[in-house]
């Protein structure tokens, strides 16, 4: 044993070098050799500590085991100094970064908060030059590894962003840029991944940045290690010219066979490469090579095997293997090999334990598929069913609607697969439930966040629901953090009696839902793919469900379809530019031409067999009213005109029966929920505001207004521009006007808001939007729309005329449905007209004043009233009411009035 003078000179020579006059490696070394229970060991390992991170940020995996070696001798003895909480909680979070680089960390979410917890003491009493740049590093991993834990849209989305923030910040610091600039491409090949687009490219950027990190880096080896298993997996999303996928090569198999023999793994990375390898086989073989697909099995195997029970990634291993044994029973007829699928597929649903998992819906679909092909298996497709519940969390629990139309993109696809598989078994009310459970989730997650808190305190929860109202106090959505939503959903959702808030509504509620609405069907309608037909699955107010299969309603294999929706496309491009005039089309005539041709299709398709073959035995109503039909059409199906479905001898759908539509079954039990709002002679009326040079004038559209409001709603308020341009003396139409009147606790308000104005949408992606264009160029949004009309709850809106371009096409796929229509439905509005494509000035003024007719001066509810309009249009012996205004008289003389563009393109959502 040292003497007590060596020891002492060894203790100074260790704390000399701890404050830079000395090699920290050589004082590393020498605090090992100091006695084990020598009270200065501590004090100084915490020094030490903190000179290693004086140095900077650093993933070098020498530096990274002193780190944890000396965090362990100082938190044996901790020094009583006011700068050890930081130094150690510097030093832990680092330890954990390593552990999740190297695959270690066993609890995602719980190391996560300890990072959080960590970061908060790391700065406390102000940011450190030193600490800082890993502060705002380990933030932004934090959020990356947490947004994918969480499945929260709306952090992914921003990471590749903030990834760049980081390494702008960073780039004068030489310790830190480098992993800087690898996070930032790291970040960049996740989002790719996550979208589903080509990875490649971020892949390649990858590489050549870990090649500038020092050859030890853990990073880099950590990079280049799962690149062998990269490399080929990629290929999966790239195709030969012949549409197949490249094979696995044999160099890349001895690549990925080398790695996963490796000495050094832990249990969970060597577990992850066999599942790739395995995954890799299946993905990029032949379909036919037996021996190729028990290797890969075996891979699989071996990848559950080694992988330790609390492996966050077990549930994805079984999942791949499953999928093994499916393709090998596909090849040698074993039905061994699907009992053994549904016991792993089972297991793998254990530990998913619910929809808040992200291979909960793939579980389920899995397991349905391998129980059809299981003898005696009684409704394999129930379980398929299940699954879809993953789709309603992912969506409420994001905090935006971009996000929230993220996590439901697979929704759609996912619940039409389901659907089909019920009708296979005959059970169309199981369809439904498939179809809703993919339609308008966004829309529903809206709805429901005003529902969460009395769904708490009913679940017993008070504290929880009086969290859930701070967090929305200034009438956002947004603002609750995801945590929290996370909290409420498990809580709700673990209820035996909750399961409503993820299921689609049942058959005896959408009975409920069209008895109140007086409607007599509510029909799904099921784009086909050849040679698969279409489908209306019906659930009607009394009798049984039904389905029909539809042979003719295929969009992309009819040339009349797709030559409409070709010009409905180029239609667009105006109504994203609100400043161009549709006569800058190339060719005006031919969306008119192409409407006209889609009539027949839709009757053919759809209509014709509904109308023939269902609603013809109907019971006929003691009022005379016609069927009544509320539609959800699927994808694009949603862009067509069904109320202008011709028959063969010219006769429009419009004067057989009524047609609605609503986004979804929840959206239409939503809206049978909400007390009936009757019409008066008040409301507010905003005819043609000016939005400066942010489009044209419209100046049938002012009197249009000017007119609706002398005749109908005199006790009313007008603003924007009088039939003379003037400006009313009431207001000029601006966002402030129609925000006050949509908050207005004033019974004097009126429950009537006719817009005549300009409506504009973009669906790119990237800046998807939807708004009104008002007085002065403000805009009013979907999203804000919403926030609107749910802030005052006991306000109750009864009706909302869109007379505007576009206002019922959604922003984020067809089938979320969310529009500027819908929009106001999910805030509580009972009834709503919305418009399929661009609108004709001149004849919608008479379309509308005709609808505002049958409402006010003939009690009509709106549906009525808006299919008496229609058909009035149609009718060439058309009777002109005696206050109609001499300017709108004079519009009755142009034959466009019976065109189908001049009246198809409204639609009636709602009571």
């Amino acid at each position: 044993m040292d003497g007590a003078a060596e020891i002492t000179e060894r203790c100074v020579t260790i704390s000399r070098a701890a404050f830079g006059r000395g090699d920290l490696d050589a004082a590393i070394d020498d605090l090992h050799r100091l006695p084990a229970d020598l009270s200065a060991r501590g004090v100084l390992a915490a020094d030490l500590l903190g000179a290693l991170l004086r140095v900077g940020p650093t993933s070098e995996p020498r530096r990274l085991r002193q780190i944890d070696d000396l965090l362990e001798i100082a938190d044996r003895r901790p020094p009583d100094t006011p700068e050890w909480p930081q130094v150690r909680a510097a030093a832990r979070t680092l330890a954990l970064l390593r552990a999740a680089v190297e695959g270690e960390m066993s609890d995602p979410r719980a190391t996560l908060a300890e990072v959080e917890s960590l970061l908060a003491v790391a700065t406390t009493g102000g940011d450190d030059e030193t600490v800082a740049p890993l502060r705002d590093a380990m933030r932004t991993m934090l959020g990356a590894l947490r947004a994918m834990d969480d499945g929260d849209e709306a952090t992914l989305e921003r990471l590749p962003r903030q990834a760049r923030q980081l390494r702008e910040m960073l780039a004068g610091n030489p310790a830190a840029a480098p992993l800087a600039d690898a996070f930032a491409s790291l970040a960049e090949l996740v989002a790719a991944n996550h979208r589903g687009d080509d990875p490649r490219p971020a892949l390649d950027v990858l590489r050549e940045t870990v090649r500038r990190l020092p050859p030890g880096d853990l990073l880099r080896a950590s990079v280049t290690d799962l690149d062998a298993l990269l490399a080929p997996l990629t290929a999966m999303r790239s195709e030969d010219q012949d549409g197949s996928v490249a094979a696995i090569t044999p160099e890349q198999l001895a690549a990925m066979t080398a790695l996963v023999q490796r000495p050094d793994l832990s249990p969970g990375d060597r577990a992850m490469y066999h599942s790739g390898i395995g995954g890799a086989l299946l993905a990029l073989g032949e379909e036919s090579d037996l021996a190729r697909v028990e290797e890969a099995v075996e891979h699989l195997r071996r990848s559950v095997a080694v992988a330790p029970h609390d492996d966050p990634r077990l549930p994805s291993h079984l999942v791949g293997l499953a999928l093994g044994l499916v393709h090998h029973g596909e090849l040698t007829s074993s039905v061994a090999d699907a009992v053994e699928a549904d016991e792993v597929l089972e297991r793998a649903k254990r530990l998913a334990g619910g929809p808040a998992h992200p291979l909960w819906s793939v579980i389920n679909e899995m397991l349905g598929q391998v129980r059809r092909r299981l003898a005696g298996t009684k409704d394999p497709h129930i379980v398929a069913l299940e699954g879809l519940r993953e789709h309603a969390w992912r969506v409420l629990l994001q905090t935006d609607l971009r996000a929230a139309n993220a996590a439901a993109r697979r929704a759609a696809r996912d619940a039409v697969d389901v659907a089909r598989q019920c009708l296979v078994f005959h059970d169309p009310a199981s369809a439904i439930r498939a179809l809703d459970s993919g339609r308008g989730l966004a829309l529903y997650a809206a709805t429901e966040n005003r529902q969460i808190p009395g769904r708490l305190e009913a679940a017993g929860r008070p504290g929880l629901a009086s969290r859930w109202r701070m967090a929305t106090a200034a009438g956002a959505a947004a603002a609750i953090p995801i945590d929290l939503r996370r909290e409420v959903l498990t809580v709700l959702t673990e209820r035996s009696n909750a399961g409503a808030l993820l299921d689609a509504p049942t058959l005896s509620e959408i009975r409920a839902a069209l008895h109140t609405l007086d409607a007599d069907v509510l029909v799904y309608l099921m784009p086909g793919t050849a040679p698969v037909p279409g489908y209306a699955v019906i659930a009607p107010a009394q009798g049984p469900p039904a389905y029909m299969a539809l042979p003719n309603l295929h969009l992309l294999d009819d040339v009349d379809v797709e030559r409409y929706l070709k010009a409905l496309v180029r239609r667009d491009a105006v109504i994203a530019d609100p400043r161009r005039d549709l006569t800058a089309l190339d060719d005006p005539a031919d969306f008119a031409g192409s409407l006209d041709t889609v009539c027949d299709w839709a009757w053919r398709a759809a209509i014709g067999p509904l109308v023939q073959r269902y609603l013809s035995g109907l019971p006929r109503r003691d009022s005379g009213r016609p069927p009544r039909m509320v539609l959800v059409p699927m994808g694009e199906l949603a862009r067509i005109p069904w109320q202008a479905a011709r028959r063969p001898d010219g006769t429009y759908a419009v004067r057989l029966v009524a047609i609605s539509q609503a986004a979804s079954a929840r959206m239409l039990c939503h809206s049978a929920a909400l007390s009936p709002v009757a019409p008066t002679p008040v409301g507010l009326v905003v005819g043609d505001p000016d939005p400066g040079s942010e489009a044209p004038d419209l100046t049938a559209a002012r009197v249009e207004a000017y007119a609706i409001h002398r005749s109908f709603y005199p006790g009313g308020r007008y603003v924007g521009r009088r039939a003379d341009g003037s400006p009313s003396r009431s207001g000029s139409g601006s966002v402030e006007e129609v925000r006050a009147w949509l908050t207005s606790d004033n019974p004097g308000a009126g429950a009537v808001l006719h817009l005549a104005c300009h409506g504009v949408i973009n669906t790119d992606p990237a800046v998807a939007t939807s708004y009104l264009l008002l007085a002065g160029g403000g805009r009013l949004t979907a999203d804000e729309l919403v926030e609107l009309t749910a802030r005052c709850p006991e306000r109750a809106v009864g009706l909302i005329v869109l007379a505007a371009c576009r206002t019922g096409l959604a922003i984020n796929g067809y089938d979320e449905a969310y529009s500027l229509g819908t929009a106001f439905l999910a805030g509580g509005v009972r009834s709503v007209l919305s418009t399929q494509w661009a609108i004709p000035d001149r004849a919608t003024s008479a379309l509308m004043y005709m609808f505002h007719h049958h409402l006010i001066a003939e009690g009509l509810p709106a549906w009525e009233a808006l299919r008496r309009a229609q058909s009035w249009m149609l009718d060439p012996q058309r009777s002109v009411p005696e206050g109609m205004p001499a300017p709108l008289r004079r519009h009755l003389a142009h034959d466009e009035l019976s065109h189908v563009t001049a009246w198809a393109g409204f639609v009636h959502w709602g009571q």
